[in-house]
């Protein structure tokens, strides 16, 4: 099986917007067009255990239940908030099928996220670093569009830090693609920067229960994943220690613990 997020050809530099209120304009923008509904309080959390569930009965029921729930929803509203969950969702339910042997239901379904993302006719900050994210998953079954993908990646990175410099996410998803580019397209330079940024910023946690938060938890594992690849496993165990502390029910991170020498 081919890695996730193949090939990033050579990521640019950026100026970030510095602005102390960054981190509230990005906030800001997608409140106002968010309803605060109930049927999208939590949805990240809730998007994130039908995952765990689905791929522990290795059945996609629980995230197709979400998904007709914001199908519903996104039929009585419409605004780019429904959109982001969506695609959001989306980006799981390839995932589970790529973790069940189907890459071509993976494709379709990364496919249907990235469309919808690629529709909004303004996006924020958020929405380019959810969009980049879906477009690096992609690339591993788009082999004679990976030129073109890594423009477009590198494009929507560069906006969604120029539009909020403190994006945790931006920051995570700028790592993911330069780990998984191999080292002769100019990958494995910047992984670690990234991600150690990315951990140093406060958590992005909101009194807006449907606004993302996503990030540092992934950043977390791929950092673990980064230095037991470089065999420090000093590094690695610290990082997991740490963060198991921060995200004791991690799916991800705790996958990990097969892969380090015994953790004392």
């Amino acid at each position: 099986m081919l890695r996730l997020f193949l090939i990033f050809l050579v990521l640019v530099s950026f100026k970030g917007n510095t602005s102390p209120f960054a981190k509230k304009l990005r906030e800001n923008e997608q409140a106002q067009q968010a309803p605060p509904k109930p049927s999208l309080d939590g949805i990240q959390e809730k998007i994130y255990q039908a995952f765990v569930h689905s791929m522990n009965a290795r059945d996609k029921e629980e995230l197709m239940k979400l998904s007709h729930q914001l199908i519903a929803l996104d039929a009585t509203e419409d605004p780019p908030i429904i959109i982001y969950w969506r695609a959001y969702l989306q980006f799981y339910i390839s995932v589970f099928h790529l973790k069940n042997g189907d890459e071509e239901k993976a494709e379709r379904e990364i496919d249907k996220g990235i469309d919808w993302m690629e529709d909004l006719e303004r996006r924020n900050s958020e929405d380019n670093a959810l969009l980049a994210m879906m477009q690096g998953f992609s690339i591993q079954f788009k082999s004679l569009k990976v030129i073109f993908l890594a423009m477009d990646i590198k494009s929507n990175l560069k906006q969604a830090l120029e539009q909020d410099s403190t994006n945790q996410r931006a920051y995570y998803v700028y790592a993911s693609n330069d780990y998984y580019t191999p080292e002769k397209y100019g990958g494995g330079k910047s992984a670690e920067q990234y991600l150690l940024k990315a951990i140093s910023l406060a958590d992005q946690t909101s009194e807006k229960p449907y606004l993302p938060s996503w990030g540092k938890e992934e950043s977390y594992e791929l950092l673990i994943k980064l230095y037991i690849k470089a065999e420090k496993y000093d590094l690695a165990k610290k990082y997991y220690k740490e963060g198991l502390a921060n995200y004791p029910d991690s799916y991800f991170i705790s996958q990990l613990s097969s892969k380090l020498p015994t953790i004392n």
